[in-house]
């Protein structure tokens, strides 16, 4: 028997033969989800065909009995041997279909450890033929042997690979009748390509883990009984809600109108409800019922990274129960242990830690943007593993202005993959809808995409408060906003400012405060601040601190943007730093929300005279397209029917906006690649395919040339990379106790997603700061980070100063 795996705790072997056939049979049913079952069946079967060899038998046994001999990781290359059987086979066919199945399998197999690999990198070197034709002894023809006899016959193999060829064939057929360009249609083969990797990765790594742990697989859950169970007890809820006030009329009628479209079938669709609307409720109202029409495997809430993602997962975990079937994906708290293969293909062999990382394979799920783009476009194999269960699935993006720029043409061709070949229903919510279906590369939505078919009427119906401009010039100084503020806190208990940048928000932030001391006890007010400096489980605990103080105490909160979108609150009176109009509307769905004054608020915005933005590129140019939607509404304010706020100001606004970024939604590279863009890289690659043809006076001879590798490495969906850590705050303290101790790799995996309430995204330069100070530590064989106790501030979250701070920005 050659052995693939040994389970230490019990001293089991899992053989190749016993691996293969595992994660051929879940690589076959991950697959089979868009008809590639015969594709996944033999990327499964391929995948670790090197392993049969004498060798690496004798090397799985050295390991198992000298762990801590690391010295041997990564020396023998298992993973090009079932590629080069494909490559070998079939990749000199003159038959273009199976010509282009052989490299989308034996480039999945080959990539299994260290991530997808270029075809072309960026200069035009064949990186693909290059790794088919490996310089060094892989000992492929005892490892083949081995196959034919234990696992696959050489007849069986072909009958196979012929199966795959056909089903391959029907989905590029389909991919080529919904392009619209030759770039759009071989961004999603290369897409095409991911989704077969993500179901190998998945597999493979699922099928270790449950040798290792010794456990079955997941019993399977009757989704059609869970969505009907979990739909009938959030109608009971919403039928439970009061409609005395006309606004809560409004929003009963935009969730009956969610209920109704339901019945539609899949596909792309706009839910354009005003700040305020009910928009949660209305959506997984909607959720539910189209997930059970059309039995839906999962359904997603995906959330913009600047806002907070726990407190709409809590409201509906409070409604649903059934906690263990929601998952919270905030951040990657596993340190990302993915090491990239080198020139011939070798890489770090399965590290139990890899087993951990989170697969979205849960029913319901709340991530952020980031992970969703992460798993879309990040390299490495920890976060495409997940990229197969958004398949058949519901997601609902929250908050959809959020998404960055630079993003736009790929997220648009994803999802146009995700809808048309993977059957997703994507809804895209939000008060302030982005033109993405105007673009370049635009979204294709429904024919009739608007779920509330009256959106003007709704609007209008929604006011509830008053956009003022208030810019000065030169803009006002600190201590002149403070006063600013003040005057209006005499009208008024409440009263929100949301500012641009950390430096203002802390300079206004300190001079509320010693303005609050001097004032008389009777006018004095409690000030707040909301930071993603805090924990999910902190951040939750200070909101229903101020929630209880609004309506009885006077209050002001000062804060960055994080608290424009996903925040159930509502002030008298917000202040408004000048940005994006759609930014702005957000901020504005913070005032007066329940409509608890029946005249209509203020929202002021107003500008600050140190606040600079010149390196946040999307502020600076939201402010300026705003500044032209202002000058247009004071010239015509009947165009935009006497409202800031109306669909047809936010219309024009991003009709600016876009106009003025056209050419950065591609994903500009930098530096020596400037030139490019990660779409192309992602796409045709078309000038690292003329760099090839200047170096070697003839085409490259391969059907994808995508700069996989390259682009995973370049994919920055924010421009600072985050990493998780784990605080020690209130049950965080004893997490970190328990991930650091004796535990089994179960435990484990239930002490992270535990975890990921008492987590925090660092950007990289504090996080060099922190440590730097000492204030980090290593976990559980350096795979989790967690802050030391000191460095975390009971009313700020972390602290990089190892001292409480006056303010720490959001």
């Amino acid at each position: 028997m050659r052995c693939a795996h040994i389970n230490p705790t019990i001293t089991a072997e899992q053989s190749v033969k016993e691996h293969l056939r595992n994660v051929a049979e879940l690589a076959r049913e991950f697959s089979a989800k868009i008809s590639l079952g015969a594709a996944g069946e033999l990327l499964g079967m391929l995948h670790d065909l090197g392993k049969g060899t004498g060798k690496f038998d004798a090397y799985i046994r050295y390991c198992a009995k000298n762990p801590d001999d690391q010295s041997l990781k990564g020396r023998i290359n298992h993973s090009t041997a079932g590629a080069k059987l494909i490559y070998d086979n079939f990749y000199n066919s003159k038959n273009q279909a199976l010509k282009f199945t052989a490299q989308l399998l034996s480039l999945a197999i080959c990539s299994h450890h260290g991530g997808l690999i270029d075809c072309l990198d960026l200069s035009g070197k064949d990186k693909y033929t290059e790794r088919m034709k490996p310089d060094e002894d892989i000992l492929y023809d005892e490892a083949l042997a081995y196959f034919n006899s234990e696992c696959l016959s050489a007849k069986e193999f072909k009958e196979l690979f012929g199966q795959a060829a056909e089903e391959i064939k029907a989905v590029l057929t389909q991919i080529r009748r919904a392009s619209d360009s030759a770039a759009q249609c071989w961004f999603a083969y290369g897409f095409l390509e991911k989704y077969l990797f993500s179901c190998l990765i998945d597999a493979d790594r699922y099928d270790t883990y449950l040798f290792m742990e010794s456990k079955a697989g997941k019993e399977k859950i009757d989704k059609s009984f869970l969505w009907r169970e979990l739909s009938s007890i959030l109608e009971e809820k919403l039928n439970s809600y009061s409609q005395e006030k006309y606004i809560d009329r409004l929003r009963a009628e935009i969730s009956l109108a969610c209920r109704d479209f339901a019945q539609n079938p899949p596909g792309v669709y706009q839910l354009a409800v005003p700040t305020g609307g009910g928009k949660t409720l209305s959506s997984l109202r909607y959720a539910l019922n189209h997930a059970q029409k059309f039995e839906k495997d999962r359904i997603f809430y995906i959330i913009p990274f600047t806002t907070i993602i726990d407190q709409n997962a809590r409201e509906i975990k409070d409604i649903l129960g059934h906690e263990e079937m929601i998952l919270e994906h905030h951040s990657n708290l596993i340190a990302d242990r993915d090491r990239p293969a080198d020139e011939n293909g070798h890489g770090e062999e399965e590290d139990n830690y890899k087993l951990l990382t989170e697969r979205w394979d849960s029913p319901l799920i709340f991530t952020t943007m980031v992970q969703f783009l992460n798993t879309l476009f990040k390299g490495g194999t920890r976060d495409v593993r997940r990229l197969h269960h958004l398949t058949n699935s519901v997601l609902i993006f929250d908050e959809i202005q959020a998404l960055p720029i630079r993003c736009i043409s790929m997220f648009n061709s994803a999802l146009n993959f995700l809808a048309g070949v993977c059957r997703a229903t994507v809804i895209l919510c939000t008060a302030t809808q982005p033109l993405l279906e105007t673009t370049e590369i635009p979204l294709k939505l429904n024919e009739h995409p608007n779920i509330i078919p009256d959106v003007q009427e709704k609007f209008r119906q929604f006011k509830r408060v008053n956009l003022v401009p208030r810019l000065v010039i030169g803009g006002y100084s600190a201590p002149a906003l403070k006063n600013f503020i003040l005057d209006r806190m005499d009208q008024i208990s409440s009263l929100l400012v949301i500012l641009n940048t950390k430096n203002s928000a802390r300079e206004v932030f300190n001079e509320l405060k010693a303005a609050n001391l001097e004032l008389p006890t009777e006018k004095q007010y409690q000030l707040f601040h909301l930071s993603t400096n805090m924990c999910p489980a902190h951040r939750l605990k200070e909101l229903k601190a101020m929630k209880e103080s609004l309506g009885g105490k006077r209050v002001i909160c000062v804060s960055t943007q994080l608290i424009e979108a996903g925040v159930n609150i509502s002030f008298e009176c917000v202040v408004r730093s000048l940005a994006g109009l759609d930014s702005i509307a957000q901020a504005a769905g913070r005032c007066n929300r329940h409509g608890e004054k029946e005249e209509q608020r203020e929202v002021y915005i107003v500008n600050l005279e140190k606040e600079d933005v010149s390196k946040l590129a999307d502020i600076k140019k939201g402010q300026e397209c705003t500044e032209r939607v202002l000058r247009d509404f004071q010239d015509n304010p009947e165009s935009f029917e006497g409202d800031l706020l109306s669909p047809q100001a936010m219309a024009c606004y991003y009709k600016y906006y876009f106009y003025e970024r056209r050419n950065q939604m591609n994903y500009s590279l930098t530096g020596e690649n400037r030139s490019q863009t990660l779409y192309a890289a992602l796409a045709d690659n078309k000038e690292a395919a003329e760099a090839f043809h200047s170096r070697h006076d003839r085409q490259a001879d391969l059907m994808l040339k995508q700069a996989f590798k390259t682009a995973g490495q370049e994919f920055q969906a924010i421009d600072e990379n985050t990493t998780g850590i784990l605080v020690p705050y209130e049950e965080g303290r004893d997490l970190i106790t328990s991930i650091n101790g004796e535990c089994s790799l179960s435990e484990l995996k239930h002490y992270l997603k535990k975890a990921q309430q008492y987590s925090v995204n660092l950007y990289e330069t504090d996080r060099r700061k922190l440590a730097q100070l000492d204030g980090l530590v290593w976990l559980k064989n350096k795979t989790v980070l967690a802050l030391r106790e000191g460095f975390y501030d009971e009313h700020m979250g972390v602290s990089i100063d190892k001292k409480p701070l006056d303010f720490c920005d959001a």
